[in-house]
């Protein structure tokens, strides 16, 4: 067939004139031939067409008449047979080609439809991107206003609720010299006090319920005997400022409203006051073996844990503990941090003008009073247990405060441990110490400089039941002897115990409460002084 075809084509070919592209695009090739013949057949037939119509017209004369005995419809002779044969075959091929460049077409305007179809998406989606860059360029360019000052402005409120047992203070005066007669003759005994004047605290900031004729605590903020009442504990703003990579600069400040009655002449609270708990600026030494922190101003304690937990949003319970008064303090001065082994063995070192005590426990100053100054340090390891299980150990030693001479020391030392693994949040501390005063001769011991002996402990542990929901129990005690002249004589052993619950109210809502259960131990009699607490804490 196929050769038939070929031979065809050069019949025609001989006799019609083609175009060039059509000749030049057929080629002899069995498996492309009908293809590429048919192309130019196609082209050839349609001459072949116009000439068969004009040999139609021809008169009957001029052709060949059939010879007897043959019917018109006969071939004259098999030349005329075969040429037949090849004219059919030439008309399928034809029409076969046809057939095969009409579908061709088709299938050329069905690519170019959807080829402009795809450009049309194309060109919506090129659009539409531009729009959603124009509005994440807009996005990005309002969260980089915002952003400097969200990560530089935190704080909290903290609400509260309380009440304390008996008149709301935690000591009582050995009256008659009854419980401690080695001070008759020397100190008054109305001024002879046995308890602790801080363990009526009834909020984070350890203010107690009620110190009313307290000779050693006088700062009296709340002093409203104990009875059931709701306060606004504090009002907390801190401030943060990164100066490029390396350097930022803290700042915390506590607004506390307390009453005042303006009216009275001899009124000695100062109402609503400020509180400046921090300030200091971190510059953070480039090194790439380990973490080295330069700390300057009033910044945190080096000493023990309790400190990293004493904002209310932090600490898991209501109340700080009996010794956090000897850690809890932020100091003036300067400090250092360094970590090594991925941080998991820290030293802090510190130089500051006094101890590491709280300024609601008078025993520190910020402006110091001698030349001498405080060194302190930390060293801890956090060992590969749980998410944190940390040992330390620290101390310091340096000038006591509050008087001028530089011989009269005030030392102190204490172990820690703190661990959260599967769920169970522990800490522990261990503390003693002692200021060693100052006593004018032939006068009453500790007149020149007061004399403090102390040592102490807490537990806390927690369990956290959910992911909002932790039980707490904690067990501290202090024993303490405080003594100032013939001003006054503190004779303190105390033990609490302290149950309670955290809610943790989504992730800026905060609601505790607690039942201190306080008991005065060796040869100081117990009196009511226990304490309910709530704190209800919004963070900003």
């Amino acid at each position: 067939m196929w050769w038939k075809i070929f031979r065809s084509f050069q019949r025609e070919r001989s006799t019609l004139a083609p175009s060039s592209s059509s000749v030049a695009s057929c080629r002899i090739d069995a498996r492309v031939g009908m293809f590429v013949c048919a192309a130019v057949l196609t082209t050839s037939s349609m001459v072949a067409a116009q000439g068969r119509s004009v040999s139609d017209a021809t008169p009957a004369a001029d052709k060949p008449m059939p010879s007897p005995g043959q019917t018109s419809a006969e071939p004259t002779n098999p030349t005329d047979t075969e040429t037949t044969s090849d004219d059919a075959t030439t008309a399928a091929a034809s029409q076969e080609s046809a057939t095969a460049g009409g579908s061709a077409v088709g299938e050329s305007a069905e690519l170019e439809r959807r080829l402009s179809e795809l450009e049309e998406r194309n060109a919506r989606l090129e659009e539409e991107l531009e729009l959603l860059r124009e509005d994440q360029a807009w996005t990005q360019q309002q969260v980089d206003t915002v952003m400097p000052f969200t990560s530089r402005v935190h704080g909290y409120v903290d609400i509260g609720f309380f009440h304390v047992g008996g008149d709301g203070r935690g000591i009582r005066t050995d009256t008659g010299h009854v419980h401690f007669p080695e001070y008759d003759g020397v100190v008054a005994d109305s001024w002879v006090f046995m308890g602790d004047p801080l363990s009526t605290a009834i909020n984070s900031r350890g203010d107690p319920a009620d110190v009313r004729e307290s000779r050693a605590v006088t700062f009296n903020p709340i002093g409203n005997g104990g009875k059931p009442s709701f306060i606004l504990n504090n009002v907390n703003l801190q401030l943060f400022a990164g100066v490029g990579d390396d350097l930022t600069v803290n700042a915390m400040v506590d607004f506390v409203p307390r009453a005042r009655d303006v009216s009275a002449p001899d009124q000695t609270a100062v109402g609503d006051y400020v509180d400046v708990k921090l300030g200091y600026v971190d510059y953070r030494v480039p090194t790439s073996d380990y973490g080295v922190h330069l700390f300057v101003g009033k910044f945190d304690s080096v000493l023990g844990v309790e400190y990293r937990t004493q904002e209310a949003p932090q600490r898991i319970s209501v109340t700080p503990s009996l010794i956090c008064r000897y850690t809890c303090g932020r100091p003036l001065g300067l400090k250092a941090r360094v970590t090594a082994f991925g941080d998991a063995l820290a030293l802090n070192v510190a130089a500051t003008n006094g101890s590491h005590a709280t300024e609601g426990f008078p025993i520190t100053e910020e402006t110091d009073s001698n030349k001498s100054k405080t060194a302190a340090g930390r060293l801890s390891y956090d060992l590969p247990i749980g998410s944190t299980f940390e040992l330390g150990a620290s101390g310091s030693y340096g000038a006591q405060d509050l008087q001028t001479n530089d011989g009269t020391t005030h030392w102190h030392y204490g172990f820690d441990f703190h661990m959260d693994a599967a769920d169970v949040v522990a800490a522990a501390e261990f503390v003693q110490g002692k200021l060693e005063g100052q006593t004018e001769p032939g006068q009453e011991p500790c007149g020149l400089a007061q004399c403090l002996k102390y040592k102490g402990a807490y537990g806390l542990l927690g369990y956290r039941a959910t992911n909002w929901l932790l039980p707490y129990v904690r067990v501290d005690w202090r024993s303490a002897v405080h003594e100032s002249g013939a001003s006054f004589v503190y004779v303190s052993d105390t033990l609490r115990t302290t149950g309670g619950l955290r809610f943790d109210l989504g992730t800026h809502i905060v609601l505790k409460g607690e039942y201190i259960l306080n008991r005065e131990i060796a040869d100081v009699p117990q009196f009511a002084n226990n304490v309910v607490a709530m704190s209800l804490v919004a963070k900003l």
